[in-house]
């Protein structure tokens, strides 16, 4: 059996722009939260992870099933 998750996934999404990533690789670096960052939209990016291209909303339309089945990089760590 796998790790076991010890905490909650925490999804920020908004605006581009707005400084969701600064904050969250901020929050990351805090040695005393003990938390980590990934970048979802990079991720579903390289590993083409999407269902093809939205373009009214100009981003990628996420395929939940393939992201949720071992795409997202483990640690070996909570969080």
């Amino acid at each position: 059996m796998g790790s076991v998750r010890m905490k909650p996934n925490i999804l920020v999404t908004g605006t581009p722009g707005t400084g969701k990533t600064t904050t969250c690789s901020l929050l990351a670096d805090d040695p005393n939260l003990n938390l980590r960052h990934i970048n979802l939209g990079e991720l579903v990016k390289q590993k083409n992870l999407h269902n093809g291209w939205d373009d009214e909303f100009e981003c990628y339309i996420l395929n939940e099933d393939l992201i949720a089945y071992g795409s997202i990089p483990s640690t070996g760590s909570p969080g």
